[in-house]
């Protein structure tokens, strides 16, 4: 496995990419667990609450092979929170915003995490922007268009909005320090840690979120009751959903939808750096 090949080959490098993203992952999970749970109390359905998993102590939502997956993969899942339907209000109302809460919850976080980075961003192209060609960083025209020049490289400011995610070196680094990079690094990893989440959850298949969301839009609409998955139709889809998180094709289409994501908010961010005269 490559996560396996790595920590053999580069031990330290390994141990310090666990350090810094499993705190974020950790608690992108918790959170997305607890928004289940507390969305279910609000709507009638204490059973989560009852079982203590209204919390963000990840100790009370991990799956053994949810966390595996997330070490090799980059995204994985955790216990599913215990929901009693027969106590919601409305039943597919409720369920409907169960199955929301947590995907709500990570886009929530991700929208947070990307102001940070930015903000981030911001403050070291503000310092950049002071220093002249004399420094190892300043901003500068470079073929008609605004550029950051590291130490005679350079990087075109459209390109380096959408990258931002990934400056913890090449800006955040270089000009607040090593601890800084590392502090950066940590909340790069949370960020897009919720982002992926989301567009998983999102697939509709069980017993993913995005399943349920399907099923009481779309499905329920033919049936005076929530369509059922026999347990051996449900291992069947789970079987199905771990062959394609294997053969990398969820991962290929999470990346795709990961990087337009991306684009769009470094184009946003990157519009509004301009109209405050930042670049």
């Amino acid at each position: 496995m490559g996560i396996i090949s790595e920590l053999l080959r580069n031990p330290i490098d390994t141990i310090i990419f666990f350090l810094l993203a499993m705190p974020g992952r950790l608690l992108a999970i918790s959170a997305h667990e607890a928004a289940h749970g507390w969305v279910a109390w609000k709507c009638g359905d204490p059973t989560a609450k009852y079982m203590g998993r209204v919390t963000l102590n990840p100790l009370k939502h991990l799956d053994p092979v949810g966390v595996i997956m997330m070490l090799v993969a980059g995204f994985g899942w955790a216990k599913p929170v215990p929901v009693n339907p027969r106590n919601f209000r409305n039943y597919r109302r409720d369920d409907l915003l169960v199955s929301l809460a947590g995907i709500t919850m990570n886009l929530i976080l991700f929208c947070l995490g990307c102001v940070l980075m930015y903000a981030v961003v911001g403050v070291a192209l503000a310092k950049a922007a002071g220093n002249t060609f004399r420094d190892a960083y300043y901003i500068a025209q470079v073929a008609g268009e605004s550029a950051l020049v590291v130490n005679g490289s350079y990087i075109p400011m459209s390109d380096l909005m959408i990258y931002a995610p990934y400056l913890s070196d090449f800006l955040v680094g270089g000009i607040f320090g090593e601890v800084a990079s590392y502090v950066y690094q940590m909340l790069m990893y949370f960020t897009l840690t919720n982002l992926v989440l989301a567009i998983f959850n999102l697939i509709p298949i069980p017993p993913l979120d995005g399943y349920h969301v399907l099923n009481d839009m779309v499905l329920s609409r033919f049936r005076n009751t929530r369509l059922f998955v026999s347990p051996r139709a449900s291992q069947i889809f789970t079987i199905v959903l771990f062959l394609l998180i294997i053969s990398g094709v969820t991962g290929e289409f999470i990346g795709w939808v990961q990087s337009v994501v991306l684009q769009g908010v470094g184009s946003l961010a990157g519009a509004l750096f301009a109209a405050i005269g930042l670049i």
